[in-house]
């Protein structure tokens, strides 16, 4: 009898695209950009679910476009506005700010009598990013971040970061505590300390909640930059998993300072998505001193990728019972992927 291949294993799966889990991504807000990237009377193209995303802000604020020209297919994004209008950059068709067709140079006699439009995207703003659905009634709310307008928290955007991945299996690497030992050895964890305590997940809203109680080194810089001389401190980490790619992890140290990271993954395609963050806490209140952080959480992401990209297949299998799960250690991937697949099942009955 033949050996499994890896192909065999991906048999309970279905293609890519006709996923469940893949399908269900178009019924929710996801993010396309930082907002401070879209400038007034400026465009920029974005990647949304396997859709170029046109963004433009007018008059403050920002709208949504499908990317393609009604007439050839171009880019609008690449071309230019004026007068209020975007403009294509192949035969100059030009558009209002609602999406309609308002002039064609090559044939004037037919403005106002092709009635052909740019398809529009609800679009709102939120936690410093602009997103987009691409449906007319998407479940919830674009995920909010209470400290992102806290006067004492001072935060940053570090540059966005593409992985070879699907969105969800970027999210579960986030909150999988048992990678730590031997994925962050030494930073994050140890292998002679590799259990995983136990720890409540619940929902709350549109959120998966759980909090974790960690005993971790208190180096030099860290000493200097917190205000606690013990080497050894206990850090609450709270975690605020927002459906379906929204998480944000709030550091509550002992003298009571705080550090928040927050991260969306976006995807930009079945095994493919796009990851936005912030990092922001009241105690690093220089660049230089967030410059710290920033660096250390960059080097656990290139730890982090080359082993979630090598998960096979790329994208969650549409079965529960397809992956193994160990009580404690993955709570919160089968709380995670339970409820994604219960919206799964109710957008498909809508």
């Amino acid at each position: 009898m033949a050996k499994p291949s890896m192909q065999d294993l991906a048999d309970p799966f279905v293609p890519e695209r006709d996923s469940k889990w893949y399908r269900a991504m178009w019924h929710f807000w996801h993010p396309v950009a930082y907002s401070g990237d879209v400038v007034e009377g400026e465009m920029l193209q974005g990647q949304l679910l396997g859709e170029r995303i046109l963004l433009v802000r007018h008059e403050g604020t920002v709208r949504a476009f499908m990317d393609v020209c009604r007439h050839k297919g171009a880019a609008p994004s690449l071309g230019w506005i004026e007068n209020g209008c975007i403009n294509c950059p192949y035969h100059g068709w030009s558009y209002d700010m609602d999406g309609n067709l308002v002039n064609i140079p090559s044939r004037p006699e037919l403005n106002g009598i092709l009635k052909v439009n740019l398809e529009r995207y609800l679009c709102r703003e939120s936690a410093g990013l602009i997103w987009v659905s691409l449906v007319d009634e998407p479940w919830g709310d674009p995920p909010g971040l209470a400290e992102w307008d806290d006067p004492e928290m001072h935060w940053q955007s570090p540059a966005y970061y593409d992985w070879k991945t699907s969105a969800p299996r970027r999210l579960e690497n986030f909150v999988d505590f048992s990678h730590f030992p031997f994925v962050h050895e030494n930073i994050l964890g140890t292998r002679d300390k590799a259990e995983v305590e136990d720890h409540e997940v619940w929902r709350e809203g549109q959120m998966l909640r759980f909090d974790r109680y960690v005993v971790e080194p208190n180096d030099d810089t860290m000493k200097g930059i917190l205000g606690i001389s013990d080497d050894i401190v206990t850090v609450l980490n709270r975690y605020y998993l927002s459906l379906p790619g929204t998480i944000y992890l709030l550091r509550i140290f002992p003298n009571g300072k705080r550090y928040g990271l927050y991260m969306v993954s976006a995807p930009t395609g079945p095994a493919t998505c796009r990851n936005f963050w912030h990092i922001g806490s009241d105690f690093a209140q220089t660049d230089e001193d967030l410059a710290f952080l920033i660096d250390f959480e960059l080097m656990v992401l290139d730890q982090d990728q080359p082993v979630v990209e090598s998960q096979w297949p790329e994208h969650l299998p549409d079965l529960l019972s397809a992956e193994m799960y160990i009580k404690v250690a993955d709570d919160v991937t089968l709380a995670y992927r339970s409820w994604l697949f219960e919206l799964a099942a109710d957008f498909m009955n809508e």
